[in-house]
């Protein structure tokens, strides 16, 4: 009998994990629900212990990742059959014919094998995680119970428009200037590689005393024509001890307190987080999913631990029987606006219409920091690079002005 590893949460809000055998994974969920436990997670167990599991390995490779655009028409198209009276398995067969993803053509075939079997489509859809975010599956457990899958459907659809997006535009914003900026790397490379060594040949033939700059210079441009194979292993070892130290949890949490105080990017990481964070919460509630299962969503979405960390909180407040607004404003990350705007959806109950109103409000402002971070990010590039341009041909024009002196 196969083996399930699950994580959940009992009626206190504490959190647990464990192992299970049932005969699938439709099973082993009414196994824990039959328990009154909150699912956050099961997924089948590894065999083995550590061992690495080749043929999942092989299937993995090459298989295109399903992205928010992806999801956004699943979910468009899904909602208008479905409100058509197109039956679940015939929309699952046409929506299997039209997808241009692999990765997601293959997951409808088998999420409707599983609906075959007997699983509900929610059920079928957790097997996938990689596919279908947690968002998805909570959406469509509450659309199923509440009978307004079509409905659902269409807020999600929207969701992922909105990610998808915002997306787009970081991307093109920060398209330009990364081209400049490699360029410029390029352009400093070749002038330390190839232009400065036939200075450095004529002033050392000369024997004119050196000053501190351009023996920097020089320093540098010898080492790297030396020692330029270095230079790969040096970054890599950088990038692969940058990546280990963010995969413990200080890590992260150092990383994520600095991303937020950065100088340009700070802010507009903040409005991305607070835009996020409010549409999300908005679609699971107005999709009918209960408060304390869409704020486990959300932090787990949340993509910041410092955000995670005051979303746990609010679930500790509210099973306490206080509001979310005090401890999401202790995090220091939302805005008094918006603190006070949850406030007042908590008191008068109409938390979901406020947070799509949050939502739409930072969506704008993101578009608009987002539209000009090209033309912030570009000045900076170009003083920075000329300012190392500069100091490099200064230094390579001093010694040479001293020797004027000393002939004058």
């Amino acid at each position: 009998m196969p083996g399930f590893a699950y994580k959940v949460r009992d009626y206190s809000g504490k959190q647990l994990s464990g192992h299970l055998e049932a005969d699938s994974m439709a099973a082993a969920v009414d196994s824990l629900r039959s328990r009154n436990l909150f699912i956050i997670d099961v997924k089948p167990a590894a065999r083995g212990g550590a061992s690495l599991n080749l043929g999942s390995l092989k299937g993995s490779l090459g298989k295109p990742k399903v992205k928010s655009k992806d999801l956004a028409l699943f979910c468009r198209q899904f909602s208008t059959m479905i409100d058509a009276g197109v039956p679940l398995l015939a929309s699952l067969d046409i929506l299997k014919s039209q997808t241009t993803n692999k990765t997601l053509h293959a997951t409808i075939q088998d999420v409707r094998s599983h609906l075959e079997q007997g699983d509900t489509l929610s059920e079928a859809m957790r097997a996938y995680p990689k596919v279908f975010p947690t968002i998805l599956v909570n959406m469509v457990e509450a659309g199923e119970v509440g009978g307004a899958l079509d409905q659902v459907m269409a807020r999600l659809a929207v969701h992922f428009e909105k990610e998808h997006e915002i997306q787009e535009k970081v991307k093109s914003a920060m398209t330009y200037p990364m081209v400049v900026f490699m360029v410029a790397v390029l352009a400093v490379i070749f002038l330390m590689t190839f232009v400065l060594p036939s200075f450095t040949s004529m002033l050392n033939s000369l024997n004119v005393p050196l000053p501190l700059p351009t023996r920097v210079v020089m320093g540098v441009s010898t080492v790297m024509r030396r020692f330029w194979f270095l230079l790969p292993v040096l970054l890599g070892g950088a990038a692969y001890g940058a990546f280990r130290a963010f995969q413990t949890e200080e890590g992260r949490k150092w990383k994520d307190k600095v991303v937020l105080k950065l100088p340009i990017f700070g802010e507009v990481i903040r409005k991305m987080i607070i835009s996020r964070f409010t549409r999300t919460l908005g679609t699971l509630l107005k999709g009918g999913v209960p408060v304390l299962q869409a704020l486990e969503v959300v932090k787990r979405t949340a993509g910041n631990t410092v955000v995670a960390a005051g979303v746990e909180q609010a679930q500790i407040a509210i099973r306490d029987g206080r509001g979310m607004a005090g401890p999401l404003a202790a995090c220091n990350v939302f805005p008094p606006m918006v603190i006070q705007m949850i406030s007042v959806g908590e008191e008068t109950g109409a938390l979901d219409n406020l947070l799509e109103k949050i939502s739409v409000f930072y969506d704008e402002e993101v578009n608009q920091v987002v539209g000009r971070l090209s033309s912030m990010i570009e000045p900076v590039l170009i003083v920075g690079m000329g300012g190392i341009v500069g100091f490099i041909i200064i230094s390579i024009l001093l010694p040479m002005l001293g020797l004027v002196s000393g002939i004058q």
